[in-house]
């Protein structure tokens, strides 16, 4: 979709009327921000902060969308509003609708709020009927989606509130302390786990770019996001990072609390009898003697310590704070943080492994401070894989 044009999001016509907002609270939060005169510098963010939650406490996205709409009325822009009025008022994102009103009552908006608000302009845009439709009046039929492109829909609609959030954090200033449930978004949604992809995907791909961005060797980059500072693209990387972590950590919840069948519980010895482990191993030449613990340990644990005797890795894993603990699914370990857990390979077995079955802050420490590349565990085991601990 071509973009929209740009417009210079300035506000330099008369400020509409105050809003008076019917509710009890209204005295206690004062009467509608109002910019007569433009924020000193170091004072705008708390100004547009202040703003967007005054709006946010007493408005929904019926008025947000009546906030953009008559500032792209205000400005000229009716060919806009003929495109996107008939969008339902739940496809609007209320921020947008906060900042056009700023604008409107005073606020001169910089380039980056210029862009955000376009954006959304555009991406209604996107929503509405095809130009064909339009013209001819002549509805194209539409097929019954199935229940897979129900779904789908749901994982795309949720990435879109994602989206929404990240904007906000970006309006914001990308604040450190900045806080947000990535996860609450695609619960609401119940969106399946197979179409997780569909919200990562972008998500991985953005991580890639600010990571890029952070190095400072790319030209292009570094002029595109030169409105950020250092510390600002260190904060957007650790929020994107919390975004992938929650909604692998909704992955895992939702694989380890599928509800079993109604018919007879399985139990635990058969939910496990499927998961390849090494019972016993011995190597004199390496001064080692382990016994594996059996595979029902692992079922209900939070944090287990897992070496492959072939590779000379150990695995060590840590439940995800939403599953809570481990479950086993055919060869596969469940429910674990894959960003907590860890793989590393040992140059002293015999001395590292007596260490690491030590008690647990010991044993915790001491794998952090072993020198090795460390990767994220895929949960799968083989028959070279001993039990170590489980608890």
């Amino acid at each position: 979709m071509a973009r929209t044009k740009k417009v210079e999001l300035t506000a330099d016509i008369t400020i509409p009327k105050d809003l008076h907002p019917k509710d009890m609270d209204a005295k206690y939060f004062g009467p509608e921000p109002k910019f007569p005169e433009q924020p000193e510098p170091h004072n705008r963010k708390i100004a547009l902060m202040e703003g967007l939650s005054w709006y946010n406490r007493f408005y929904t996205k019926k008025e947000a969308k009546d906030f953009l709409i008559n500032y792209l009325e205000r400005i000229g822009r009716t060919d806009l509003v003929k495109k996107i009025g008939k969008i339902p008022e739940g496809e609007y994102k209320t921020t947008i609708g906060w900042v056009a009103r700023l604008a409107m009552r005073g606020l001169t908006l910089n380039e980056q709020e210029q862009n955000h608000v376009m954006n959304e302009v555009d991406r209604l845009i996107g929503l509405t009927v095809s130009v064909e439709e339009t013209m001819t009046g002549v509805k194209k039929e539409v097929n019954r989606p199935n229940v897979q492109e129900i779904m789908r829909e749901k994982a795309a609609q949720a990435g879109g509130e994602i989206e929404g959030i990240f904007d906000d954090f970006l309006l914001a200033g990308a604040p450190k302390d900045f806080n947000a449930r990535i996860i609450d978004e695609v619960a609401k949604k119940n969106v399946l786990p197979q179409h997780i992809s569909l919200v990562v995907d972008p998500w991985n791909k953005r991580l890639v770019e600010y990571t890029e961005l952070q190095k400072g060797k790319d030209a292009q980059l570094n002029e595109a996001y030169a409105r950020f500072s250092k510390t600002q693209v260190k904060n957007i990387i650790a929020f994107i990072e919390k975004v992938l972590a929650e909604l692998n950590g909704y992955v895992s919840l939702k694989k380890s609390t599928k509800s079993p069948r109604a018919k007879k519980p399985i139990s635990i010895e058969k939910q496990v009898s499927k998961l390849k482990y090494l019972k016993v191993f011995k190597d004199e030449a390496l001064k080692l003697d382990l016994v594996s613990l059996h595979p029902t340990k692992l079922y209900g644990a939070t944090e287990a310590w897992v070496y492959d005797t072939a590779k000379r890795k150990m695995h060590h894993y840590v439940a995800d704070e939403y599953a809570k603990c481990f479950g086993i699914k055919g060869n596969t370990i469940l429910g674990f943080d894959a960003k907590q857990s860890e793989v590393k390979t040992l140059r002293k077995p015999a001395e590292q492994i007596k260490a690491l079955t030590g008690s647990k802050p010991a044993a915790r420490k001491y794998f952090k401070d072993i020198k090795a590349v460390s990767v994220s565990p895929n949960g799968r085991f083989n028959e070279n894989m001993i039990i170590l601990k489980a608890f």
